[in-house]
């Protein structure tokens, strides 16, 4: 599972003087129903080879990660992964391989150290969500983070069976097994109020709405909100199927959140308050560090403009409006600017659906003033 941790690593890693060849490539059977990923890849070759220009034991390590990851792309079935992340140096034999789930742009970098910086805008722009399937006496925790679940924990209670027969003892009794399922449930809470700290949200895995029921009444106030919705789903059903009921659970709330957050910035910027549509607006709001929150077509390339004495960028600017410099050609300038708003503290969301992110011209922000 992707994570902070994982970034960190890569980001302190480097092998120089040699470089590290890193590719992102869509390898999602929806988008490549014939395999066009193989010819997607061959073309980024291609044009990486007509501009390289090393020398020596460097060039021979970056062409024999170049053969390496042909290698694998002609031989290799990369499973469940929409996106496959290639990192190599040949000359050191270190080799690296992330699946992710999403659908990323695709990219070939060379660099002195992995490139990184999509894997640290998804980080970004996503939040974790537990999923957390109770029965009375046994419940187990989940964490589903950008299409994958691992599970982080299951709690039991010895809960004494219901007695049978009627009169005071079997009445007695049956409030000790309800006790024990109370002690059971908040147990559960316990490890979820520790384990939630953040942005998190829950997904209730319900066996049975009693069950439910009974758990709300002991979980945390300040939980109750970061619940998204409840997922029919048995204790004991296989990964695969809580994957997957998770998944769409989760993805159905993304999309009616993102649907929202577009309507309110259409709204918002008809009305000429802090709202911003299309590049060019959205790259002089965040040149200005006015962006809160920036909204984005999660495929959006656009070329451009940027300016070397100020880092301003446009699409279609040659000359800085800033510093009236001339601005320098960019085959993208879309990462840039997410970059920089980044830096500058603002809120990332990637807009999955095309047709959503034609509404506000594939990029829109929220403005702090």
């Amino acid at each position: 599972m992707l994570s902070k941790e994982i970034l960190k690593e890569l980001g302190n890693f480097s092998l120089q003087p040699y470089f590290i060849t890193t590719l992102y490539l869509n390898v999602s059977p929806l988008s490549n129903p014939k395999g066009e990923y193989k010819i997607i890849w061959k073309d980024l070759k291609k044009n990486f080879l007509e501009s390289l220009n090393l020398e020596g034991e460097i060039k021979k390590s970056v062409l024999s990660d170049l053969e390496y990851i042909e290698n694998l792309i002609d031989q290799v079935s990369f499973g469940s992964a929409n996106t496959i992340v290639l990192m190599s140096c040949s000359a050191k034999d270190w080799r690296y391989q992330i699946p992710l789930y999403p659908i990323l742009k695709n990219k070939l970098v060379i660099d002195k150290d992995p490139y990184t910086r999509p894997l640290s805008y998804l980080i970004t722009a996503n939040k974790p969500y537990y999923l957390v399937v109770l029965s009375r006496g046994d419940a187990r925790v989940f964490k589903y983070f950008i299409g994958e679940i691992r599970e982080e924990g299951e709690i039991k209670e010895e809960i004494p069976k219901k007695h049978k027969q009627g009169g005071w003892e079997a009445s007695d009794w049956q409030r000790w097994h309800e006790t024990h399922v109370i002690w059971h449930f908040k147990e559960v809470a316990e490890f979820l109020d520790k384990k939630i700290q953040g942005e998190e949200k829950i997904v209730l895995g319900t066996t049975s709405p009693k069950n439910t029921s009974e758990f709300l009444d002991v979980l945390p106030k300040r939980l109750h909100e970061k619940i998204i919705g409840e997922i029919p789903i048995e204790l004991d059903s296989p990964i695969n199927e809580i994957l997957e009921k998770t998944h769409n659970m989760i993805e159905a709330h993304e999309e009616n959140e993102i649907n929202d957050l577009i309507d309110q910035l259409i709204v918002t910027n008809a009305k000429g308050k802090e709202a911003v549509i299309g590049l060019e607006d959205v790259a002089h709001a965040v040149h200005q560090k006015r962006v809160r929150m920036i909204l984005v077509y999660d495929q959006f390339e656009q070329p451009g403009f940027q300016c070397p004495s100020c880092s301003f960028m446009s699409p279609y600017l040659e000359n800085c409006p800033y510093c009236n410099v001339k601005m320098e050609k960019r085959a993208d300038i879309v990462d840039e600017l997410i970059e920089e708003a980044i830096i500058n503290n603002s809120e990332l969301k990637y807009i999955k659906n095309k047709e959503l992110a034609e509404k506000i011209k594939n990029i829109g922000a929220f403005l702090r003033f």
